[in-house]
C-alpha cells in the first residue's frame, strides 16, 4: 500500500510514533558504538589488566623483598594511581613479608583469608599465590575503586551529555520536519479553506482552492471546488434567467400593448362609421380577430409559465389508442391549414400503441410547435408530421421547410425565455416560453424532446412518448 492511501489519522500517528521512537533508536545505535569505541581504544582499563600490571610488577621485583625500601619503590607508582594497599604473606610461617603502609613483620592467618572477596563498595580485595625463583608467596592487595576509574567517569559523561544534546536536536528536527509535513497536509488546506469560505461569502465566486492532495483534505478541498463551480454557475444562470424574465416583462409589455392599441384604433373605427363597404367592414373584424388571437396566446405562455414556476403544471394521464387520439388532435389543425397556402401533411396510417397521456397538454404541444413552424415558414411553406415506433416509445415527428434553427441555438431553444432571434420573436411575438413548455409537458409524461436543425433547409422538431405493455 502507497504512503499517500493511509488517512490522515494513520498519518499522525505514525509520525508521532517515529517522534518518539527514532531518537530512541539513535540513542540505543549511540551507545553501542560508544561502547566499541571505549574497548577499542582502552578508555576503560579492565580489572584484569590491573592485576596483571600488579603480578608482573610483584614477580620482577620479588627478589628485593627483604629490602623494603627498594621492594617498595618498584610498586609505589601502581599503589599511589590505584590507591592501593599491599601485602605479601610468606606461607610457610605466616609472616607478613610486606606491608606498604607498615614495615614491621606481622604474623598472619593465612587461613582465614577470603580469597577474591569486596569488602565494601568503596575498596577492591583480591588475594592470590605467586610462585617465583624465590619461593611460594601470597598477596593480598587492596585498592580504591574511584581511584582505579580515575578520569573515566568524566568521559563517559561527556559522551552520554553529547548522546542526550545529539538525541535532543534529533528530536527537535523530526518535530520540526513532521510539523512541517503535518502543516503542508492540514494546516494550509485549512488555510485556503477559510480564505475561499469568506471570499464566497464576499460573492467572488472566481477564488479557487489549489490544494489537491490524494488525502481527506483534499478530497474535501476537491468537493468544495465542486460546490464552488455549480455554485457560480447557478448564480450565472440565475443572473440570465433573471435578466431574461426583465427582457420578458419588457417584451410581453411590448406585445401586449400593440395589439391593443391595434384593437382599440379598428374598434373605434368601427363605431365611428370608417368603413364604407361590408369588405372593409369584415377586413376590421378579421384584424381585431387575429389580434385577440395574438393577445390569447401571449396570456396562455405567461399562465403556463406561472404555473412552471410553481411547480404546479398539472398533468392528468388517461389511456388512449394512439391512432384514434392523434386523428383527433390533428383534425383541427387540417381543418385551420386547409383555410391557408401553407399545407400540413400527416402520414398515415397512425401506429396503433397504447399511450397514457393528457390529451391537454399534448394537443398544447403540438399547438406551440405548429404555431413557431408557421411563424417560420413562408406562405405556401409545409408542415409534415409522421409517427414511427422505436425502443417501446411512440415517435411523432414534426418537419417543417421554414428558415431553420442555427446550430448555436439548438441546445437552448427549450429553455426559459430562450430567444435565438429575438428581433424575429419580437415581429411574431414570442416570449421564449413556449418550447420550454413543451419540454416540460414531453417530461412530465416520461419522454423527451428534442430538434435536428440547418439553417435555411427547414426544422424537425420530435418527441417520445412511453408505450403502454
Amino acid at each position: 500500500m502507497k504512503w499517500f492511501n493511509f488517512s490522515l489519522r494513520t498519518k499522525l500517528i505514525i509520525y508521532f510514533i517515529l517522534v518518539i521512537v527514532i531518537p530512541i533508536i539513535f540513542y540505543i545505535v549511540f551507545f553501542n558504538v560508544l561502547s566499541l569505541y571505549i574497548n577499542n581504544n582502552n578508555v576503560i582499563i579492565e580489572v584484569d589488566t590491573i592485576l596483571e600490571r600488579f603480578e608482573e610488577r610483584i614477580s620482577a621485583n620479588i627478589g628485593e623483598i627483604d629490602n623494603y625500601s627498594n621492594f617498595k619503590s618498584s610498586i609505589d607508582d601502581l599503589l599511589i594511581t590505584y590507591g592501593g594497599n599491599l601485602q605479601i604473606i610468606n606461607p610457610e610461617n605466616d609472616l607478613i613479608v610486606f606491608n606498604s603502609e607498615n614495615s614491621e613483620q606481622e604474623m598472619f592467618n593465612y587461613n582465614n583469608l577470603n580469597i577474591n572477596s569486596i569488602t565494601n563498595t568503596d575498596y577492591f580485595t583480591y588475594l592470590n599465590e605467586i610462585d617465583t625463583p624465590e619461593g611460594e608467596y601470597v598477596y593480598s592487595l587492596v585498592l580504591n575503586v574511584n581511584m582505579m576509574f580515575q578520569g573515566v567517569q568524566g568521559k563517559i559523561i561527556k559522551y552520554v551529555v553529547v548522546g542526550v544534546i545529539i538525541s535532543i536536536i534529533l528530536l527537535v528536527f523530526l518535530v520540526y520536519y513532521f510539523s512541517r509535513i503535518i502543516s503542508r497536509q492540514i494546516l494550509i488546506p485549512l488555510e485556503e479553506l477559510n480564505e475561499a469560505t469568506k471570499n464566497i461569502a464576499d460573492g467572488n465566486l472566481d477564488y479557487a482552492i489549489d490544494y489537491c492532495g490524494d488525502n481527506e483534505l483534499g478530497r474535501f478541498c476537491e468537493a468544495f471546488e465542486t460546490m464552488r463551480l455549480k455554485l457560480k454557475k447557478s448564480l450565472e444562470k440565475q443572473a440570465v434567467y433573471e435578466n431574461n424574465r426583465k427582457e420578458l416583462i419588457a417584451s410581453i409589455s411590448h406585445d401586449l400593448k400593440t395589439p391593443i392599441t391595434s384593437i382599440q384604433g379598428y374598434v373605434e373605427g368601427l363605431i365611428d362609421g370608417v368603413y364604407k363597404d361590408e369588405e372593409t367592414y369584415n377586413k376590421y373584424l378579421t384584424i381585431i380577430k387575429d389580434k385577440s388571437i395574438r393577445l390569447n396566446h401571449l396570456i396562455d405562455d405567461l399562465f403556463y409559465f406561472s404555473k412552471l414556476e410553481l411547480d404546479k403544471l398539472e398533468v392528468n394521464k388517461k389511456e388512449y389508442n394512439s391512432r384514434k387520439i392523434f386523428e383527433e388532435i390533428l383534425t383541427s389543425y387540417k381543418l385551420e391549414f386547409d383555410q391557408i397556402k401553407q399545407k400540413l401533411i400527416i402520414e398515415k396510417p397512425i401506429p396503433n400503441v397504447k399511450i397514457n397521456i393528457d390529451k391537454h397538454r399534448i394537443d398544447q404541444v403540438f399547438d406551440n410547435i405548429i404555431k413557431n413552424a408557421r411563424e417560420f415558414m413562408d406562405e405556401d411553406g409545409t408542415v409534415k408530421v409522421s409517427f414511427d415506433v422505436e425502443d417501446n416509445y411512440l415517435v411523432v415527428y414534426i418537419v417543417d421547410d421554414g428558415v431553420g434553427i442555427k446550430e448555436e441555438d439548438q441546445k437552448s431553444i427549450f429553455e426559459k425565455f430562450y430567444r435565438g432571434e429575438k428581433s424575429r420573436n419580437r415581429q411574431f411575438g414570442g416570449t421564449g416560453l413556449g418550447l420550454a413548455i413543451c419540454k416540460e409537458i414531453i417530461e412530465a409524461h416520461n419522454g423527451e424532446i428534442g430538434v435536428n436543425s440547418k439553417p435555411m433547409k427547414g426544422s424537425t422538431f420530435y418527441f417520445k412518448l412511453p408505450i403502454i405493455d
